[in-house]
């Protein structure tokens, strides 16, 4: 009871058993039945149909003369990108990657050719084992070998030639100084200050201004990159690649645009709900025209008080209540105690006011029982050369009369999540979170905004 049958040459009553070597001929192959095969065909044709139209489309997806595209229509001769920066960038791109791409296509077509070739029938024995090919072994081990020191000698390089010092080298080599460019992130716009707009000049000021940069062409830029939240990221790809914007720490990085013209900048970080709408613009323009940018950076304005623009001047300082975050018909003044201007003393304050909110709750209490709360300050865009700007919210839309007055009276139907809305008093006594102000108004403060900027920027 309980053992299993034995056929009766394996039975292990069976005391004289022949037992004998199987040849290799004798072994068993069940092949799979052809329906199988067939089926695994048919599922293999359309993987690879499925693979490669994702790679059109993907390839579709690709424009070489995008504002934002790092790539260059011509990838030999590497036009289409602004600098030297960029230019060092795409190279060495271009050789990294299509050293990659050959080392696949042999790779893989060896596996490819060597699958199909030796692949296994129905029926054949099982091939003769070895144990590798010693020149060929030592072949492959060392050209990677070489191919990895070279590209990473050569990436070191590069890296090299992005540091600022490479900027002043080539500065200096011309016996001028490069402009250096303070950049901060904050959410969700950029705010860009030259301490010496023109080095080397006894004339100059301090200009703030906000999501539109201007720099003189053929010159060495130096970047230096803060923030005032959370971690963004500078990147202009005609230019320059991205760089890290951290709180609490300076990064550095420089670029020299070559020819006039517009070059569009992306904040390529996630930083919060209106990260995407995180846009910039670098306005690259002639000596004199960036000088005359400079020169007549907040030269003061007289306006008549009956006039649409007085009449808005007084909205905009008070019942707008706009003065209170935003700077303008100054070129952002410096405190001679601390050496700081208007906007960077809000930045500050918001930073200030942000650690204060972290505290314990308690602790909060009893700031506000002794009076030592922080005050509430918030940077928000120098608007001292807006009539300069060609777009508002960001790079969001063009900027005209119309697109101004939709932005103050209802900033979120431009750019959902913007702190003005949020922050500014004039938005929440309304429930619909619109500016509670009058048609006329806003008509004013529109034609007064409108009027703010330097002369060459006003013909």
């Amino acid at each position: 009871m309980g053992q299993l049958p034995f056929a009766e040459e394996d039975s292990p009553n069976e005391r004289h058993v022949e037992s004998r070597p199987r040849a290799q001929s004798d072994i068993p192959v069940n092949p799979a039945p052809d329906t199988s095969r067939r089926r695994f065909g048919r599922r293999s044709l359309v993987t690879f149909a499925l693979l490669g139209g994702v790679l059109i489309l993907a390839a579709l997806g690709c424009d070489a003369d995008g504002h934002q595209s790092i790539l260059s229509s011509t990838p030999w001769t590497l036009d289409g990108v602004g600098g030297p920066v960029a230019r060092e960038q795409l190279l060495l791109f271009n050789v990294l990657l299509w050293t990659m791409v050959v080392v696949f296509v042999l790779v893989e077509g060896a596996l490819l050719y060597a699958a199909i070739r030796f692949r296994r029938k129905p029926g054949d024995p099982l091939p003769p084992q070895t144990h590798g090919h010693t020149p060929l072994e030592i072949a492959w081990t060392i050209i990677p070998t070489i191919l990895i020191l070279g590209l990473g000698v050569w990436s070191v390089i590069v890296l090299f030639k992005l540091e600022p010092g490479e900027a002043v080298r080539l500065a200096r080599a011309e016996g001028r100084e490069p402009v250096r460019v303070e950049a901060v992130g904050h959410q969700w716009w950029w705010e860009f200050r030259y301490e010496d707009p023109l080095p080397g000049d006894e004339a100059t000021k301090l200009v703030t201004t906000a999501n539109e940069m201007r720099v003189p062409v053929n010159t060495p830029i130096i970047m230096e990159l803060k923030s005032d939240d959370v971690i963004h990221s500078f990147w202009i790809p005609k230019l320059a690649g991205k760089q890290d914007v951290v709180p609490t720490k300076t990064n550095s990085m420089w670029f020299l645009a070559e020819e006039t013209g517009m070059y569009y900048g992306q904040c390529a970080e996630f930083c919060g709900t209106a990260h995407a709408q995180m846009k910039f613009r670098v306005h690259v323009m002639e000596d004199a025209e960036y000088k005359a940018w400079v020169a007549g950076f907040a030269e003061p304005i007289a306006f008549d008080p009956q006039s649409p623009e007085g009449k808005g001047q007084q909205v905009f300082l008070g019942a707008g209540q706009c003065v209170t975050c935003h700077t303008i018909g100054t070129s952002d003044v410096v405190d001679p105690e601390t050496g700081e201007g208007v906007q960077h003393a809000r930045m500050q304050t918001f930073i200030e006011y942000t650690e204060w909110l972290a505290k314990r709750p308690d602790e909060r209490l009893a700031d506000v029982r002794t009076g030592n709360e922080p005050p509430t300050a918030f940077a928000a865009p120098n608007l001292t050369d807006l009539a300069c700007r060609v777009t508002l919210g960001s790079g969001l839309v063009d900027r005209n009369r119309e697109t101004l007055r939709q932005w103050v009276r209802d900033p979120d139907s431009i750019k959902p999540g913007n702190r003005m809305s949020e922050l500014a008093a004039i938005y929440q006594t309304r429930l619909d979170h619109r500016a509670d102000l009058t048609e006329a108004q806003l008509g004013d403060l529109v034609e007064y905004l409108s009027a703010q900027g330097p002369a060459v920027c006003l013909q």
